[in-house]
């Protein structure tokens, strides 16, 4: 009775087998030896995802660019999406909390999130200068959205969101103690991951001299990592301890959009295929519907 059992499982396992390989890819083709394929390796590990990342917006908002990031990931349906802060645009406020406006700086959080709202998967905040220029502001975010640094595990990838701006206002950004010791905590309580995201605002690398961040490469060191910023609105890579480290352009910020200066608008398009990350530039200008000709009459004004 007992083989008998076995052997129905067994049966009812294979079928089920074979039933959901039909699902993934069924054809009237008959294979007899050569086929009008390469080949038919469709399945896709659930372990698999894509997310993508927006750069600034602000420091010269230049209006309808962020607005149009965010139609074009509801087109291509990344798992999320995060930002590297500056979302927005406060030039000229004063770093002085004493002459700070607490109500155009609600409108300005007002009309960015409704833009955020907009997108269809989940929007991660990251804090820039702009968006905390003195303690005030910072106020504001911490009001809105709880932390200024904090982390999160996504299938085998932990991702890790940084605040630069630790002490609001400072010409190089700052990353103090207390946060130092939390990122710490949270790369020992993580060793099993199979790849470290890592996000701030400012490429604090390319500071020569910077102890904060030396500590930070300290703590990080001895695994699978990426490390993204903004700030400067212009492209770069660099491989830094067998590390790769990127700078991204903008997402509606100020920039003279000469590609060969490396400032476009753009998104950071991240797939990750059995833990490992591939990374693609995506210009904004390169990102259209069905309807291509009418949509760059829109955009070009024509």
């Amino acid at each position: 009775m007992k083989d008998i059992t076995r052997s129905l499982i067994l049966f009812l396992l294979l079928l089920l087998g074979s039933s959901c390989s039909r699902q993934i890819f069924q054809s009237d083709f008959k294979n007899n030896g050569v086929t009008p394929w390469t080949n038919l390796n469709l399945k896709k590990s659930s372990e698999d995802f894509s997310f993508a990342i927006v750069s600034d917006n602000s420091g010269g908002e230049r209006k309808g660019v962020f607005e149009d990031a965010i139609i074009k990931l509801n087109r291509m349906r990344p798992d999320f999406v995060i930002s590297i802060g500056d979302l927005i645009d406060t030039k000229g406020f004063s770093l002085d909390s004493t002459k700070f406006d607490d109500k155009l700086i609600e409108e300005k959080w007002l009309d960015l999130n409704s833009i955020t709202k907009q997108l269809e998967v989940p929007f991660f905040y990251v804090v820039g200068n702009n968006d905390v220029r003195n303690h005030k502001m910072e106020s504001h975010w911490i009001k809105q959205f709880g932390v200024t640094y904090y982390h999160f595990k996504y299938k085998k990838s932990l991702f890790i969101i940084l605040n630069s701006e630790d002490s609001p206002g400072s010409a190089k950004g700052a990353l103090g103690e207390e946060q130092i010791s939390w990122l710490k905590k949270v790369l020992e309580e993580n060793t099993s991951v199979k790849w470290t995201f890592v996000f701030l605002h400012r490429p604090m690398w390319q500071y020569e001299n910077n102890e904060e961040w030396k500590k930070v490469e300290e703590l990080l060191k001895n695994r699978p990592l990426s490390i993204f910023a903004g700030h400067h609105h212009k492209y770069s890579k660099s491989a830094i301890h067998g590390y790769n480290y990127y700078g991204l352009a903008t997402t509606g910020g100020a920039s003279s959009l000469e590609f060969g200066k490396n400032q476009f608008d753009h998104f950071l398009w991240v797939s990750l295929n059995d833990n490992i990350p591939q990374i693609s530039n995506i210009l904004l200008k390169g990102v259209f519907g069905d309807n291509p000709l009418e949509e760059f009459k829109i955009q070009n004004n024509d």
